[in-house]
C-alpha cells in the first residue's frame, strides 16, 4: 500500500514541478552519484577560469527522526494533496508510541511526535519538510 502511494505521491510532485530541480534523492534518475558529478564538473570549469569556490559542508544524521508531524502534514495540504491522501498521512504517522528497554525493565509508553516510521516510504516526503 505504502509503494503505491508513494507512487501516487512522487508523480504528483514532478507532474506538478513541485520539486527543485536541485533535489536529487529519492528521485528516478536523479541519484546523489549524479549530483556529485555535476558539482564537479561545475568547480573544474570555475577553477579553469581562475574563479573562486566555496564549499558549505551539513551533515543530516538522522534527518528523518526531526520531522514533526504536524508541519509534514501542513506541508502536503499546502502543495495541494488531496484530502483522502493527507487523512491517510496523518492516520499512519499519529497515535504512535514508544518505550525504552534497558536490560529488562521498560520505561513508561509515550508519545511519538516526531520522525517516521522506519523502512516507511512516507519517509521520502521529508524532502517536503525542508
Amino acid at each position: 500500500m505504502e509503494s503505491l502511494i508513494q507512487d501516487r505521491m512522487m508523480n504528483y510532485l514532478l507532474d506538478n514541478k513541485l520539486l527543485s530541480m536541485k533535489q536529487y534523492g529519492f528521485i528516478k534518475n536523479r541519484s546523489t552519484a549524479l549530483q556529485l558529478l555535476q558539482i564537479t564538473d561545475k568547480s573544474t570549469k570555475y577553477l579553469e577560469y581562475r574563479g573562486q569556490i566555496d564549499v558549505k559542508y551539513g551533515d543530516f544524521e538522522k534527518a528523518f527522526d526531526k520531522v514533526q508531524h504536524k508541519r509534514l502534514i501542513f506541508k502536503l495540504i499546502s502543495y495541494g494533496f488531496n484530502s483522502t491522501l493527507i487523512n491517510w498521512s496523518q492516520n499512519f504517522l499519529t497515535n504512535r508510541k514508544f518505550r525504552v528497554k534497558v536490560n529488562s525493565s521498560y520505561s513508561l509508553w509515550d508519545a511519538v511526535t516526531s520522525s517516521i516510521p522506519q523502512a516507511a516510504s512516507l519517509a521520502h516526503y521529508c524532502l517536503l519538510y525542508t
